[in-house]
């Protein structure tokens, strides 16, 4: 019996005796509390941070699987403030607000304070609550004297701020000057000695994959560097480490240490996206594009009134007159690597040519069985027109309707774009019976159920194309902008669908609409060139003929994404209407 009383005292003690163990150890190794420690930690970060003459470049991962790949940041720290520098908005120069080193479950660097730049990706919107999952907030987990490793609060994702050995300025001029460059779409890769290929799988994301013949045998987000791509970590393939790859500009090569490229790839369709669609008035035209490894493809046109000169890294386009005005006239062109192919529209008309009668192609409610109206593909006869002269002139487009008077819907001329805006909450008819008199007006819906109802704000952005037979083609559904003291924006949102509504009386609002009329799905009008006459019609000359003088269209800059700092699309309402079929 006092054998076992003396096990279990035994027992008993074991953990103070372990405790106290752990607690001499603990005493052994931390000699200062947990609170000083973390100070002095801290104190070394913000040290090394701001000792930095140029700064530090963040190679900067939003989301927690890096789906919208890597951005190159670069910050220039003092005590209190971050001056930071985007490569995604070079010429807006550098964005300050202030910087915490703190102590929160981990030290630390805080941003806490709105920047612009560095809280595009974590600032929530609408439809995303938890913005791009990007992160404000990095723990510190390491500090060198040239690069500190941090990870996202949010995202966990392994960052790194690297110390800069040139000016910011010239770091991003850097970056950009790269990204612009890297027009390819795949290299063939000597890894360790063995062939592989690095193919760009998500240009505007920057991913990348890398196959071992049809095999793909990793992925990766990237981010561009002064010197080339950075993966988002390393990847050991076939005993070499693929992770901070060089480019050279003039082989378009990319090297690291075991990597080196034996052919690069360029990818056609960037080609054609960078010399953009050529939309030229009817005179005669020259253009000049900078495309970049120009002399590595083949560029031609098949049209006699195109002609195509290349001049190392220039591309000159001239474009002969045409004689008939009411004619509009299309060709492509055509960029071959040798493998692929892809093609740049070339569309010459002024405004004469698109006037005139167009055929409307769209989803709307038809008569169906039992007098019931549904939803079904139908064509009908639209025109574009015009009214008056010179700063009066005044433009419409007419399309028939089964009341008897068309649809008449207001527009507006833009000259400097060659394309309409049309107006929100505008009388586009009225319908009279016996009964009661309804007046429809127009609104823009970017989903089934989200339009811009009754709000005259709004306009719709009518643009159009030529094809290589002359024929003139537009969608009404086109982008959305919002009139803001008198100036357009845009919203970032494209017109999905026409709603027509009707109401009892004007002004329209909420409380006097009737019911939905008609809702027009994917409307495109088309003119054939086969219709068009070519006898010149009593228009003015196109530059009296801009009625736009008091609204301006935004200018975009390339490879920009335009950000506001107000969501427009809280402005639009819910369709709550019924479509019924009035009387006619």
């Amino acid at each position: 019996m006092k054998a076992t009383k003396l096990f279990i005292y035994l027992l008993l003690a074991l953990p103070a005796f372990f405790l106290q163990s752990c607690q001499t150890e603990e005493d052994n190794v931390f000699d200062k509390p947990y609170s000083e420690r973390m100070g002095e930690f801290l104190q070394k970060a913000q040290d090394t941070l701001t000792a930095s003459q140029y700064g530090w470049v963040l190679d900067y991962y939003p989301q927690s699987n890096q789906v919208y790949g890597g951005v190159a940041y670069t910050i220039k720290f003092t005590h209190d403030d971050a001056i930071v520098r985007y490569e995604k908005n070079p010429d807006d120069g550098e964005v300050k607000s202030l910087y915490k080193m703190k102590e929160d479950d981990g030290p630390v660097l805080s941003f806490d304070t709105y920047n612009a730049f560095l809280h595009k990706y974590a600032t929530p919107k609408k439809g995303e609550y938890r913005g791009m999952e990007g992160d404000f907030e990095f723990v510190i987990d390491e500090i060198k004297a040239d690069y500190i490793k941090v990870h996202g609060k949010r995202s966990l994702n392994t960052m790194y701020l690297r110390k800069l050995s040139e000016p910011a300025t010239d770091y991003i001029e850097q970056v950009t000057d790269l990204t612009n460059l890297f027009v390819f779409s795949d290299f063939n890769l000597s890894i360790g000695g063995k062939t592989y290929t690095l193919v760009i799988t998500d240009r505007d994301n920057r991913q990348l994959a890398i196959y071992d013949g049809n095999t793909p045998i990793a992925e990766s987000a990237y981010t561009f560097t002064d010197r080339g791509i950075r993966l988002y970590e390393p990847i050991t393939i076939n005993g070499a480490v693929v992770y901070d790859l060089t480019f050279d500009k003039e082989t378009a090569k990319l090297s690291g240490n075991g990597v080196q490229t034996t052919s690069s790839k360029i990818d056609v369709n960037v080609i054609a996206n960078l010399i953009g669609t050529i939309d030229v008035s009817n005179g005669a035209k020259k253009i000049k594009k900078t495309i970049p490894y120009l002399s590595w493809l083949n560029v031609s046109c098949d049209a006699s009134w195109v002609h195509l000169t290349k001049e190392g890294n220039t591309l000159t386009i001239d474009v002969d007159a045409n004689a008939i005005a009411t004619k509009a006239r299309g060709a492509k062109i055509k960029i071959s690597n040798g493998i692929d192919e892809a093609s740049a529209a070339v569309m010459q008309y002024d405004l004469s040519a698109l006037m005139g009668y167009y055929e409307l192609k769209m989803t709307s409610y038809v008569a169906g069985d039992n007098n019931k109206d549904v939803l079904k593909v139908n064509t009908r006869q639209a025109r574009l027109r015009y009214e008056g002269s010179g700063a009066n002139r005044k433009f419409y487009l007419n399309v028939s309707s089964p009341y008897g008077d068309d649809f008449v819907f207001p527009l507006t001329y833009v000259a400097s774009a060659k394309a309409f805006l049309m107006q929100s909450g505008q009388n586009v008819i009225t319908i009279r019976n016996s009964r009661a008199t309804y007046y429809i007006a127009n609104s823009f819906n970017i989903d089934a159920n989200r339009g811009t109802g009754t709000d005259t704000d709004f306009y719709n952005l009518i643009t159009f194309s030529v094809n290589e037979n002359g024929d003139i083609s537009a969608s009404l559904c086109g982008p959305l902008f919002v009139k803001v003291n008198g100036q357009l924006r845009y919203v970032n949102l494209t017109t999905e669908r026409f709603i027509l509504n009707a109401y009892s009386s004007e002004p329209f609002s909420d409380d006097n609409i009737v019911a939905m009329l008609d809702m027009w799905i994917n409307p495109v009008i088309t003119k054939r060139s086969s219709s068009s006459s070519s006898a010149k019609p009593a228009i003015l000359p196109e530059e009296t003929s801009d009625n736009t003088l008091s609204l301006q269209m935004p200018q975009y800059l390339p490879n920009r994404i335009p950000s506001f700092d107000v969501d427009f699309s809280s402005r639009l309402t819910t369709s709550v209407a019924k479509q019924v079929k009035l009387n006619k």
